[in-house]
């Protein structure tokens, strides 16, 4: 990590925290960069998935799919 970003992590954790805080522990699972999205049917992961994707968007956060 380059100086200067020591709390970067922190800073993002708490940023996708109140992003997704609505959802956290219900369907969603968020440690630093990954978030885990997690449904007891298909039908509801993909549900689960597009509420996901709503919610970053609206605070203009894009994801880097690996």
């Amino acid at each position: 990590m380059p100086f200067g970003l020591t709390n970067a992590p922190a800073t993002f954790q708490e940023l996708i925290n109140n992003v997704l805080r609505a959802h956290l522990d219900i369907f969603i699972i968020a440690y630093l960069d990954d978030i885990l999205v997690y449904s007891e049917t298909l039908e509801d992961h993909v549900e689960h998935v597009k509420t996901v994707l709503r919610a970053l968007k609206q605070f203009n956060l894009r994801l880097k799919p690996e």
